[in-house]
């Protein structure tokens, strides 16, 4: 389960230095061994999360990345930033069947209290930040739940623990079942991650072709862009 926390600003990439690229920011080095055993996360609610240090949290500046950004007019001047953190199910569940946009004062309370330590914790990796934020948006398991109907608002798939990788899950795990013509793909395949659901796809390709698509690519990929040695 994840809070996410989208920010607008008011001005460029340029002119803040952002980069293109992502940041795994760990609060320290206990939380980076610890987990999901951290002080955070055996809070009872998020209210009581909030007081602590968010263990973990994934940067990125979505704008930096977008080779088109720059073709609006109204994007000019502006860029944007992803920030993502893990949560527990339980700080939201009981807002869970609550409407959109009316689930009431103690649910945007406590949605705003993770959402500005976010804020907070990022602003002290970039500073530079913080006095251009025009706009910020705030979600939650639930709202993973109400946009997308996973299970308990999961964004990630299956839970990454120590048994989703042992033999039999990863013998379970494959492309191919037992019913003709169905095929699994995307991140539970691998992992989870973009890159995970990329590569989950190419294995599924290469098990309904029956082929190695790995092969066709870099064979592509040779072709064209052919490799020349330099003389010296």
């Amino acid at each position: 389960w994840h809070n996410e926390c989208l920010l607008g600003l008011n001005k460029s990439g340029k002119e803040l230095n952002l980069l293109r690229q992502n940041t795994w920011a760990f609060s320290d080095e206990h939380a980076a061994m610890a987990g999901t055993a951290c002080d955070y996360f055996t809070q009872d609610n998020a209210h009581d999360a909030a007081d602590k240090n968010i263990p973990l949290l994934f940067i990125s500046f979505p704008s930096e990345k977008d080779p088109n950004w720059n073709n609006h007019p109204e994007r000019r001047d502006k860029s944007t930033v992803a920030i993502i953190t893990f949560a527990k199910w339980k700080w939201f569940e009981s807002w869970d069947n609550q409407p959109l946009k009316r689930r009431g004062d103690d649910y945007d309370r406590a949605k705003k209290l993770i959402g500005q330590k976010m804020i907070d914790q990022t602003c002290r990796l970039y500073p530079q930040i913080e006095e251009c934020i025009d706009y910020v948006d705030i979600g939650t398991p639930v709202t993973n739940s109400h946009y997308i109907s996973s299970t308990k608002g999961e964004i990630y798939g299956l839970d990454h623990n120590v048994d989703r990788f042992d033999a039999q899950a990863n013998a379970a795990l494959r492309p191919e079942t037992d019913i003709s013509g169905l095929y699994m793909t995307g991140q539970d395949v691998l992992m989870c991650g973009f890159t995970g659901a990329l590569m989950g796809g190419a294995l599924t390709s290469c098990t309904m072709l029956k082929r190695d698509i790995f092969t066709d690519i870099l064979r592509i990929r040779k072709s064209a862009y052919p490799f020349s040695k330099k003389e010296s």
